[in-house]
């Protein structure tokens, strides 16, 4: 089974760290309505949960994906991890909230894992990590610098992974603000997230080998997808984006975003 990690929103949550002009009505209490909904279809779809208590200091804690990052072999993408990556989050606010959530993974892998922590002056974001087949992009963003991507590309060299460094430009916040991977065969995402990608090389993402569904630009919020067997979650409310991903053969539940 596919075991996932989450955090529900505190009241904390409307302090979290955020550009968006509306983010003084940021709402705690529908953001965890939200999350549950989420939860409920993570779990309907068969991954196994591991909630960890709401954090009533850290604002940004829900977004565990950013500080903590497995990765199994790549010759064995189903399998077990065979590395742990506590990363150093670019926004000091959030270096705090790794610990307890490191400490979780720890005890969610095989014991010969290898754990690594990303350490200064190296900073990284896993929104900015994308893992497809034996490939692996970093983002090199405002959240994600040179010397902490150079340190998750060590270890995942080590591990037989090929690893690409890739400037994010539009000063987006994460290379996974624009792009993310359906599957390891087929990835959703704007243009501008198609052409970060493209700049870092022919040999990132082959479009021999891999299908890219395009959306549109003011249905962005769509790339967010998560993957669990054969269910597709993505965020309700992007018609186009949707019917794309069910003509090309993903069986797609819609979640409130």
């Amino acid at each position: 089974n596919v075991r996932i990690i989450m955090r529900p929103p505190s009241e904390a949550f409307r302090h979290a760290l955020s550009t968006h002009p509306l983010r003084s009505r940021i709402d705690p209490a529908a953001a965890l309505r939200q999350h549950e909904m989420l939860r409920a279809e993570m779990t309907r779809a068969g991954a196994d949960i591991v909630l960890l208590p709401p954090d009533p200091v850290n604002p940004d804690a829900p977004f565990v994906q950013d500080v903590m990052i497995t990765f199994p072999s790549p010759s064995d993408p189903g399998g077990q991890s065979i590395l742990l990556v506590g990363t150093r989050p670019g926004a000091p606010s959030r270096q705090p909230e790794v610990a307890t959530v490191l400490e979780a993974a720890r005890g969610l892998v095989p014991p010969e894992c290898r754990v690594v922590s990303i350490e200064p002056p190296g900073m990284l974001d896993g929104g900015d990590v994308l893992l497809y087949g034996d490939r692996v992009v970093v983002g090199l963003s405002g959240r994600t610098n040179r010397a902490g991507a150079e340190q998750l590309s060590r270890a995942l060299e080590e591990a037989d992974y090929r690893v690409f460094l890739c400037p994010v430009s539009n000063e987006r916040l994460h290379f996974a603000s624009a792009i993310t991977k359906v599957r390891a065969s087929r990835f959703i995402g704007t243009a501008v997230g198609y052409a970060d990608l493209d700049a870092a090389g022919t040999e990132v993402l082959p479009k021999d080998e891999i299908e890219r569904i395009v959306i549109p630009d003011d249905e962005l919020p769509a790339h967010n997808v998560v993957l669990i067997g054969e269910t597709l979650l993505v965020p309700a409310g992007n018609p186009i984006s949707v019917s794309m991903l069910r003509e090309a053969g993903e069986h797609v539940v819609e979640v409130p975003f």
